[in-house]
């Protein structure tokens, strides 16, 4: 059985005001380069914080659902540009495996940046590559605020707010 690791709003605010004080004291960014999907407003909250308004998107997938993955991260669409000579923080929500991490850090290399640094909230302790940024490392299963219905769709039984709601309301029969 699935263990599950539930934050609040407040607990991922929180996570975020930690990760970007590790960032403000260490690095200074040009571009963020969220991981679409998980990535986004994890990337949006920082850049909000530090003050960087340049945001690009990579959307790549690796996971099919809840603990089970592809053989390896499939990249689906790079939306960057002008990283050549950049300080290039790539975000996402958690480094699970550290596969996607490293793809995306593969990728944005092909543009020349002049570093790459990784941000995540969670990292797992059997990731094998940890961000360089990140609050706290958790061994469950993580349900994301912005993850939540999608989980709670292939998986009933996790104990979240309204669930009941969602379950009547939205499942098609």
């Amino acid at each position: 059985m699935v263990e599950y690791f539930i934050p609040s709003w407040d607990d991922i605010e929180n996570s975020i005001f930690n990760v970007s004080e590790k960032i403000i004291k260490d690095y200074n960014p040009d571009v963020i380069v969220a991981i679409l999907t998980g990535g986004v407003i994890p990337a949006k909250l920082i850049s909000d914080i530090i003050g960087i308004k340049n945001i690009k998107y990579i959307e790549i997938k690796f996971y099919k659902e809840v603990g089970k993955t592809q053989p390896k991260p499939t990249l689906k669409a790079i939306y960057v540009d002008d990283l050549e000579n950049k300080n290039v923080l790539i975000v996402d929500d958690v480094s699970d495996t550290g596969e996607t991490l490293s793809a995306v850090s593969r990728v944005i290399e092909l543009f020349n940046p002049q570093n790459i640094r990784s941000a995540t909230i969670y990292v797992k302790p059997w990731s094998k590559k940890y961000p360089d940024y990140y609050d706290k490392v958790v061994d469950k299963w993580i349900v994301f605020p912005w993850d939540k219905w999608e989980t709670v769709r292939e998986h009933n039984e996790i104990p979240v707010k309204n669930k009941d709601r969602f379950l009547k309301s939205f499942i098609r029969k």
